[in-house]
């Protein structure tokens, strides 16, 4: 794939005025092992994130460092179409003392100064707040994402 220099994500919800805090996911395919998972800062007021090159590739390559049997092909060799959806926390939230266990990655290095600072990062996103349904993107025909999300309904008590 021709990683672009940027890629912009916006995410939308009706009605809806904050979109801050939120982490946009896109799952990448590169050869024939477990996809790659790719993750955006968290977004601003209006919705919006822009990912680097840099930061794709580095994440991409911190893949191999943690897992070098479950993942092949590279950034270059990777399929354009990306499926784009909300990073899910729920796993780290419930399982905090495995989340923390392993140590900051290269790339992860250049982010963060400890495992427990990317790990409160991540586990305060209010991604739980919303649903979304993934939608696929060509990353080669377009850097602009546009994520559409709805505000989860609150369960009211019965009675």
């Amino acid at each position: 794939m021709r990683i672009p220099e940027q890629i912009r994500v916006r995410v939308e919800c009706e009605n809806e005025i904050d979109l801050s805090g939120l982490i946009v996911e896109l799952t990448v395919t590169a050869g024939q092992k477990n996809p790659y998972r790719i993750y955006f800062p968290k977004t601003d007021w209006s919705g919006v994130a822009t990912l680097t090159r840099d930061d794709f590739v580095g994440q991409f390559r911190d893949h191999w460092e943690a897992g070098l049997m479950d993942h092949d092909g590279t950034p270059e060799t990777a399929d354009c179409l990306v499926r784009v959806g909300l990073y899910n926390p729920q796993w780290s939230i419930e399982n905090p003392d495995t989340a923390l266990a392993w140590p900051l990655l290269t790339h992860e290095h250049t982010k963060w100064s400890s495992r427990e600072e990317q790990y409160l990062y991540r586990t305060s996103t209010r991604n739980i707040e919303f649903v979304v349904s993934s939608i696929d993107v060509d990353l080669e025909r377009t850097n602009n994402i546009i994520l559409p999300v709805k505000r989860k309904l609150l369960a009211t008590p019965a009675g």
